[in-house]
């Protein structure tokens, strides 16, 4: 017989009968104090033996006792690492394990695509709308192809025995009708002097309600003028001389002379719709044509040369006036072109103002030089202040003095770098009556 065995046995037994004694009175207690509730001495006795009382590091066979006496919570308990009990379902015990996350490889999204602001958006749309005017009535249209085709809505130029449209910079044109339609309030025109010219993106897809939109035209005969606002509603439909199906409702305004002006996305810059109609009880939304509902139609159109039959009427061609260099738009050519200046340095590889330069001159490589040499990987761009000092117009171009402070943030120690320039840009007008920086030089 190994007696160290049997004594190490023993103890074990005395242990584990000492354990379950302490436990048993321990019971016996709390139910003496609930079957005798009035005797608050013996209940205070019974709460401070079992305060003294230390189960703790008690444990056989180097497990911790987690168990705790019915009726007794013990607030000190803590669980094992990994490990969550509840209590809750039957006294059983379910046992979660605790998930560690796991570190990832990094994901390749693709090349990040920058955003572009609301203002660089309409600076750089308001050259493809233009101001239509006929006979008898004053509305918008926008750029629809190379062609030189525009879109407008057909009650802008139903009846009429001219067209003519005006360019942001005033420079008038004549025009033709090639399509329109008697249900669907849209109509073509074709601009043989726009031919060549770049369009406006298209969007052929239908977006969603909360798109955030702008809208160009001539509400009043007030060219290049915006409004901005979301699409509210989409499906909406009417009925007068034309029928108006699955419209597009937004909350940027429109008024009388906007007819035919483009519905544009603020997110992308392409056209999404041609704007129509306001209710009388509600000016304050306006309701614009889907493009992609109508653009089967009108690329039929544009693939003809057949203007539409004016009914007999005698064509009356108006004089056709020339554009002009003039204070005015001089000076607002040149905030639009510095509008797009802050967004290409603030972008890496935004050039957005390269739409202002006349393509072959020297402004087309000077100005991006001028701008390219303020960009700096230790620096990032923060405002632009820009000051038109003087114009002095010729006869076939116009000098513009302009004096600006761009602003940088230093990435190493967040100190604010400013760097002045002045420089005189010559503008000139292109084939298409836009305005165009020529050449640019130091002023002296």
């Amino acid at each position: 017989m190994n007696t160290r065995i049997d004594n190490k046995k023993n103890k074990s037994t005395r242990v584990k009968a000492v354990l379950v004694s302490v436990l048993f009175f321990a019971v016996l207690a709390i139910a003496l104090a609930v079957y005798f509730p009035g005797n608050d001495d013996n209940a205070e006795a019974i709460r401070e033996s079992l305060e003294k009382t230390s189960f703790e590091g008690r444990g056989y066979n180097n497990q911790i006792v987690l168990e705790v006496p019915q009726g007794i919570a013990s607030e000190e308990a803590v669980q094992p690492e990994g490990v969550v009990t509840d209590l809750t379902n039957s006294g059983e015990e379910l046992e979660t394990v605790v998930e560690k996350e796991l570190p990832t490889e990094p994901v390749d999204e693709g090349p990040k695509v920058e955003p572009v602001n609301l203002e660089t958006l309409i600076a750089n749309s308001k050259s493809a709308v233009y101001t239509i005017y006929t006979d008898s009535d004053q509305g918008s249209g926008f750029l629809f192809n190379q062609k030189g085709d525009i879109v407008t809505n057909a009650h802008v130029v139903d009846g009429s025995s001219f067209v003519t449209v005006m360019s942001s910079d005033g420079e008038f044109y004549d025009g033709r009708i090639v399509g329109i339609s008697e249900t669907t309030d849209i109509a073509l025109i074709r601009v043989d002097g726009l031919k060549g010219k770049k369009p406006l993106g298209m969007e052929l897809s239908e977006v969603p309600v909360h798109t955030p939109v702008f809208t160009l035209g001539s509400p009043g005969n007030v060219n290049n003028t915006s409004t901005i606002g979301e699409i509210t509603s989409i499906g909406k439909s009417f009925s007068d001389v034309y029928q108006y199906d699955n419209l597009y409702e937004m909350s940027a305004e429109i008024k009388l002379g906007s007819s035919g002006g483009p519905l544009i996305s603020s997110l992308t810059g392409r056209v999404l719709g041609i704007n129509s109609i306001v209710l009388t009880e509600n000016p304050k939304i306006g309701y614009a044509i889907p493009l992609h509902q109508v653009n089967d139609q009108l690329e039929q159109w544009a693939a003809k040369d057949i203007p539409v039959e004016q009914d007999g009427a005698e064509v009356v061609v108006p004089e056709i006036q020339e554009v002009e260099l003039t204070e005015e738009l001089l000076r607002s050519f040149m905030r639009d072109f510095y509008d797009l200046i802050a967004p290409s340095l603030e972008y890496q590889e935004g050039k957005f103002y390269k739409f202002f330069l006349l393509a072959g001159t020297q402004a087309e490589t000077a100005v991006v030089e001028m701008v390219e040499a303020m960009k700096t990987e230790d620096r990032t761009f923060q405002s632009v202040e820009s000051n038109i000092t003087d114009v002095q117009i010729y006869d076939f171009s116009a000098d513009v003095a302009v004096s600006a402070k761009f602003t940088f943030v230093d990435k190493t120690d967040g100190t604010l770098v400013t760097i002045n320039h002045e420089y005189i840009y010559e503008v000139v007008i292109d084939q298409y009556g836009d305005y165009q920086i020529q050449s640019i030089r130091n002023k002296e």
